[in-house]
């Protein structure tokens, strides 16, 4: 009984080397495995590129680089020079960035009722200079993200200049001036 029991195991050793033994030849080698387009959207997130760091240390430091960011995403929506007097609309944003550089949330705390295509404007415009450099460990101090408010100044054309980057507001126009071609 025992000689059979030893038998068994035998068999079992023998059976489990042949199938390690066909399994290494299947395996194919190193250099042959498929090519696998690398995708961002399938890699774990710790995996992904982070954004450059900000240097800025303050947080008006921070919120001018931002600005600055957002006008050259986009130029063809930003007017150059002082803000027309009178402005066509004021647009108040409160805006969290978080420690990636993302802008996490974007809360409207004014804006025009006649004009609701605004809002969507300024969004866009956020979303298209996305993604921003992460604020510095030093400007988070420990938070998970920074906060401010961000003022769209918006002329009768449609284009913006950001009040953080915007010159002093031109003089209003005299009632002779208005009537001049």
């Amino acid at each position: 009984m025992v000689a059979e029991a030893g038998g068994g195991n035998r068999r079992f050793q023998a059976l489990a080397a042949l199938c390690i033994l066909l399994a290494g030849c299947a395996a194919t080698p190193p250099g042959a495995l498929p090519k696998v387009a690398k995708s961002y959207h399938s890699m774990p997130e710790a995996l992904l590129p982070l954004t450059p760091a900000s240097v800025s240390t303050t947080l008006p430091e921070y919120q001018h680089e931002l600005a600055g960011l957002l006008h050259a995403a986009n130029p063809g929506l930003v007017y150059e020079g002082p803000p027309p007097n009178p402005l066509r609309a004021v647009v108040v944003v409160r805006a969290e960035i978080d420690a990636l550089g993302e802008a996490r949330r974007l809360e409207l705390y004014r804006a025009p009722g006649y004009a609701p295509w605004l809002e969507t404007l300024v969004e866009q415009t956020v979303r298209q200079a996305e993604p921003f450099p992460r604020p510095s460990l030093k400007l988070l101090n420990g938070a998970r993200s920074v906060v401010f408010t961000e003022t769209w100044l918006f002329d009768y054309q449609g284009r913006f200049r950001l009040r953080t980057l915007a010159q002093r507001q031109a003089e209003p126009l005299d009632e002779d001036e208005e009537d001049l071609p």
